[in-house]
């Protein structure tokens, strides 16, 4: 298996990367930790060093301050560099080069695959100051594992929680092993929902909030996918390494996708299109005292789903999604799937409570590839999203290995 050097700076996530270190090393893959000075505040080197079976590296210079050659060696045994938790300052002496301690040694010694997990406060990790060094560490090849979102540290509630341990610990093992089948692919995803205009400030919408594209993205991104995401009306947070295009309406929507679609290895529509928009919209705001009444002649979009699928070049694989309402909702799934030629369809019940729009979790059916159906019983959305790149994974391989067989 392979050799890992896990960095970890300092924060209270600190804690978390001793069960990444357990999770490498569950795996079979030899862990040597390197610390810096202010993890060493938070987690002790010996807790590490008796957990890996190794020494702990936390110092560039030795005991009678002759300088060591630990970052050259360690780097040449790598075969990965993990920086978990990856603090604000540590991101930003790695980005702008520092080797003055160990792990930043390491860092520029080191010529291969480099794996950073952030882990700070939401304004910290929003600053733009941190956007710019995690940008130009992803230009550099440094795949970035995104935070997750919940409550901190601090008590306050947003994105910069470090990623679970099992999320890294799987983001690296793909990144080690091939990249679950997605690795140097190029997956476009459509979240969120769109908003159909009545008038300057009125429109028919739906409550998709993007959290299940958005965490279908950040599994992409984490098994080394170069990933867009058309985005309809999603205020979420951001995150670095993945490419946004925004689309208010259906139509927009329609264009993007179609202009994203022919580079892409595999397609995700996860976004919930308006089926219906206002035949016409009025420039300005309607006064509402001028009737008691509202009338509002509507017309059907676009089949945004079925255009891609009918125009999909060889070897592409697409993913359908289907909120559906009630205990009949699989059997209307099971023919959409037929009906739009789709590979894989995912089907949720958005009648029960807790895994509707907006919610932190999902429960699903996965129809397809072929004549597969998996149930996928209530858990986060990025594990569900695993689940459903796993099976689009499948399904490109199935569709690449038809074609090579003529």
């Amino acid at each position: 298996m392979a050799e890992v050097v896990l960095g970890v700076s300092g924060g209270i996530a600190a804690y978390k990367a001793v069960d990444v270190l357990r999770g490498l090393m569950r795996e079979g893959h030899g862990v040597t930790v390197v610390m810096t000075d202010s993890a060493r505040r938070f987690v002790g080197p010996a807790t590490f060093a008796a957990l890996s079976g190794r020494p702990v590296g936390t110092r560039l210079f030795g005991p009678d301050e002759r300088p060591g050659y630990d970052h050259l060696e360690l780097a040449r045994a790598a075969d990965l560099l993990l920086v978990a938790p990856a603090s604000a300052n540590t991101l930003a002496r790695m980005a702008a080069g520092f080797g003055d301690g160990l792990l930043g040694s390491v860092h520029l010694a080191f010529d291969g695959p480099v794996m950073v997990a952030p882990a700070m406060n939401t304004k910290m990790y929003l600053h733009a100051a941190t956007s710019d060094n995690l940008r130009a560490l992803t230009a550099r090849g440094v795949e970035v594992i995104p935070p997750g979102e919940g409550l901190l540290a601090d008590g306050e509630v947003g994105v910069g929680r470090l990623a679970e341990p099992p999320d890294i610990v799987r983001a690296v093992c793909a990144r080690l092993g091939g990249g679950g089948g997605l690795r140097g692919r190029r997956v476009l995803i459509s979240a969120g929902g769109t908003q159909e205009p009545i008038d300057a400030v009125r429109y028919v919408g739906n409550r998709s909030t993007g959290r299940m594209g958005w965490a279908l993205a950040e599994a992409a991104r984490a098994r080394g996918a170069e990933v867009v995401v058309v985005a309809a009306n999603v205020e979420l947070a951001r995150h670095p390494g993945v490419d946004y295009v925004d689309a208010s309406t259906a139509a927009d929507l329609r264009e993007a996708c179609r202009t994203a679609q022919s580079g892409a290895d595999v397609v995700l529509m996860a976004a919930a299109v308006a089926d219906y928009r206002p035949r016409a919209t009025t420039a300005g705001k309607l006064d509402k005292s001028a009737s008691d009444a509202l009338t509002v002649e509507m017309e059907r979009t676009e089949d945004v789903l079925l255009e891609l699928v009918a125009r999909r070049p060889p070897g592409q694989v697409i993913v359908g999604f289907a909120a559906e309402h009630g205990p009949e909702g699989l059997a209307r799934a099971r023919a959409k799937r037929l009906r739009k030629g789709v590979d894989v369809l995912c089907h949720n019940d958005v009648s029960v409570p807790g895994i509707g729009f907006g919610a932190e979790e999902n429960e699903m059916t996965l129809i397809g590839p072929g004549e597969a159906e998996r149930h996928l019983p209530r858990a986060a959305k990025r594990e569900i999203a695993e689940a459903i790149l796993d099976a689009a994974a499948a399904a490109l391989g199935e569709r690449e290995g038809s074609i090579a067989a003529g």
